[in-house]
């Protein structure tokens, strides 16, 4: 027996694609939800050094952090692009650094 499955069954994961809803809890998904309204293109700073998992600053506030690729020293500038499964996903932020060159 087949299913069609809607929108809604589906959950948006940066490393997993799209993921059936049936793999997280309902909880999980409304938490990566309310973290991507509430920090999705925001600047920051590393926290501590990114290889490519570590800690990022936005707003004052920490949040474990993983880096789409390379390393980032501690205090070098990012911007939020992607929330996955218990991690912000970061990029250097080129545009601030060039700004204060």
């Amino acid at each position: 027996m087949s299913r069609e499955y809607t929108e809604d069954d589906l959950v948006y994961g940066e490393s997993w694609g799209l993921v059936h809803r049936g793999f997280l809890a309902d909880s999980e998904i409304e938490r990566m939800k309310a973290l991507r309204d509430k920090v999705m293109g925001k600047q920051g700073t590393a926290g501590t050094t990114l290889k490519p998992i570590g800690r990022v600053i936005i707003d004052g506030e920490w949040y474990d952090a993983r880096l789409k690729d390379g390393y980032l020293d501690i205090g070098t500038p990012i911007v939020v692009v992607g929330i996955d499964i218990g991690y912000v996903l970061v990029n250097e932020d080129l545009k601030r650094e060039e700004d204060n060159s």
